[in-house]
């Protein structure tokens, strides 16, 4: 096995084992710092209120979506050899780590995602190096643009969705 076979095979269990560092702590640690980070934070109270409201049965079925998304594109890009969705994808992935790991800079302390998100930059690493050895650099410029953006969407449908449940 190659290691563009190898880092296409990983990706929905980096995903996940990130995602269940969320689902565990997320909700305990919104509790015990929402007073902290409205405080801190002030612009972004109605995010912290929103998670803080969110249950965590829901928070793991968005979770869910997500997994179902990243396993289909994986299994479709290790069977019908179509890189450039699982390239947006993993792009979108290691911009969402990126994007932790400086909250947490700013923060200034634990945020219920740093140990995986730190855990995977290695992976991230490894995999945009051998993409660049597969695919040209414009192309996965482009195919990041494009991962971000669904992902951005996809983000904002779930949570809507989520907001009209109560579970």
């Amino acid at each position: 096995m190659d290691d563009f076979t190898f880092i296409i095979i990983l990706l929905p269990i980096i995903f996940m084992l990130h995602e269940f560092e969320e689902i565990i702590c997320f909700k305990p640690w919104i509790e015990r710092n929402q007073p902290w980070l409205i405080t801190k934070y002030p612009q972004f109270s109605k995010l912290v209120a929103h998670l803080n409201e969110m249950s965590v049965p829901t928070f793991a079925m968005l979770v869910l979506e997500e997994f179902i998304l990243v396993s289909i594109v994986t299994i479709t890009a290790l069977t019908l050899h179509w890189y450039n969705i699982w390239v947006a994808i993993f792009t979108a992935f290691a911009f969402h780590i990126l994007i932790q790991i400086i909250q947490w800079i700013i923060i200034r302390k634990y945020i219920p995602v740093i140990i995986t998100s730190l855990l995977a930059v290695p992976y991230i690493f490894w995999g945009l190096n051998t993409i660049l050895k597969e695919i040209p650099i414009n192309y996965i410029i482009l195919y990041w643009i494009c991962g971000v953006f669904v992902m951005c969407i996809n983000l904002y449908i779930t949570h809507k969705i989520a907001d009209k449940k109560t579970v």
